[in-house]
C-alpha cells in the first residue's frame, strides 16, 4: 500500500512516499516561500505520481494543536484542515499534533536508536507512562499511556505553561522576557532555537551580536560556539537552555508519573555532549521528589526522523481500516 506522510515544523516540511515497508521517496522542504501546506504536498505528489503511483493514504504531523481536524500552526501562521490536504493529495488524510506522531514513534525505536542518560533501566516498568519533550523552532511535548491494545499517544501543548525560573540568573531573564511578551512568558520562549536566541540577546546587553550571525542562524552559531567552549553569551545561553530543558522534562515526567523520558527535536542531537554533561543536573533537583527523578531515564533519540516514523504508523492504520471495509 501506497502512504504518504510528512512532518511540519516551523521550519521545514519533511514528506516521504512508502510502497509497502521501503520509502522511495524522501524530501526536505524549506516553508519559507511557500503559501501553505497544501501547495507543498500537491507538489510533491505530482512530482512523483508517474514514477511511484499516487498515494492511497497519508498522514501528516504537524507543528500545532490539530482540533476537529483542522490546524494552525503556532510558529508558522498557517491553517489547513483534513479536507483541503485530502483534496491536494487525492487521498484520505489525517492531521495530527507533530508530537503525536514523535509519541507514536516512540515504542517502534529499535535499543540502537537512542541513548541513555542517567537514570535506572533496570528499572523501568513495562506499563509505566512515558513522555516525549523536544526543543526545535518550538518546544513540543506528549505522553504515551499503555491501554488494552497498546500503547496509546496523547499530545499536548505543554511547553505554552508558564515559565518557572530556578535561581537569580533565571530570575532575570524572567523579567526581560515579561517586557517582551507581557502577557505570558511560556516555557517555549526560552527552551527553543528562537528561544536560544532571546536568551542570548538578554545575556550580551549592549554588547553587539557576533558577527557570524550577520549571515547564519544566530541558533546555529550560538549551539557552535557553546560546544567549542568558545563566546561566553554562547556558553551560557546554552547552559541555561539545558538546564531549563532538564527541569520541564521532570515537572512533565512527574505529572504524568512517567517511568522514562524521550528527548527529542532537532536541537538536542546537535549539542548532544552538552546535553550529557548537564541536563541531569537540573532534571534530577526535584526536592523531595529528587531520588525518585533520579531513578527516570533519559532517552536521546537519534533516529533521524521520528515524525515521519510516528505519522506513518498512524497512516497505516488508516489503510488498515479501509481495507477493513
Amino acid at each position: 500500500m501506497r502512504i504518504l506522510v510528512g512532518d511540519v515544523g516551523g521550519t521545514n516540511t519533511r514528506l516521504a512516499l512508502y510502497d509497502g515497508p521501503d520509502a522511495v521517496v524522501v524530501e526536505k522542504v524549506h516553508n519559507a516561500g511557500h503559501d501553505g501546506l497544501a501547495q507543498i504536498a500537491r507538489a510533491f505528489v505530482a512530482a512523483h505520481a508517474d514514477r511511484h503511483g499516487r498515494p492511497q493514504a497519508a498522514c501528516i504531523g504537524i507543528a500545532g494543536p490539530v482540533r476537529r481536524g483542522a490546524v494552525e500552526m503556532t510558529n508558522l501562521g498557517w491553517r489547513t484542515d483534513e479536507a483541503e490536504m485530502s483534496a491536494a493529495i487525492g487521498a484520505r488524510c489525517r492531521l495530527i499534533n507533530d508530537f503525536h506522531a514523535q509519541a507514536l514513534a516512540m515504542p517502534r525505536l529499535r535499543a540502537d536508536e537512542y541513548e541513555t542518560i542517567g537514570g535506572d533501566e533496570s528499572r523501568v516498568e513495562d506499563d509505566a507512562p512515558r513522555v516525549v519533550i523536544g526543543p526545535g523552532t518550538g518546544l513540543g511535548e506528549a505522553f504515551l499511556v499503555r491501554g488494552p491494545a497498546g500503547w496509546i499517544a496523547v499530545p499536548g501543548e505543554g511547553a505554552h505553561t508558564r515559565f518557572a525560573p530556578r535561581d537569580a540568573r533565571e530570575i532575570a531573564l524572567l523579567r526581560h522576557l515579561m517586557t517582551r511578551f507581557p502577557s505570558h512568558v511560556s516555557v517555549e520562549r526560552v527552551v527553543s532555537g528562537p528561544g536560544l536566541v532571546t536568551v542570548y540577546d538578554h545575556l550580551r546587553g549592549d554588547r553587539p551580536r557576533l558577527p557570524a550571525m550577520a549571515a547564519e542562524d544566530p541558533a546555529a552559531v550560538i549551539t557552535r560556539e557553546a560546544l567549542a567552549g568558545g563566546d561566553p553569551d554562547c556558553c551560557a545561553t546554552v547552559d541555561i537552555f539545558i538546564g531549563v530543558l532538564g527541569d520541564e522534562a521532570a515537572s512533565l515526567a512527574l505529572k504524568c508519573n512517567a517511568g522514562v523520558v524521550y528527548l527529542t527535536g532537532g536541537i538536542p542531537p546537535r549539542i548532544a555532549p552538552l546535553i550529557r554533561a548537564g541536563i541531569r543536573r537540573s532534571f534530577d533537583t526535584k526536592g523531595r521528589y529528587s531520588t525518585w527523578t533520579k531513578t527516570v531515564p533519559i532517552r536521546l533519540v537519534n533516529h533521524p526522523d521520528p515524525g515521519l516514523l510516528g505519522a506513518r504508523v498512524m497512516a497505516e492504520s488508516l489503510g488498515d481500516a479501509a481495507v477493513a471495509r
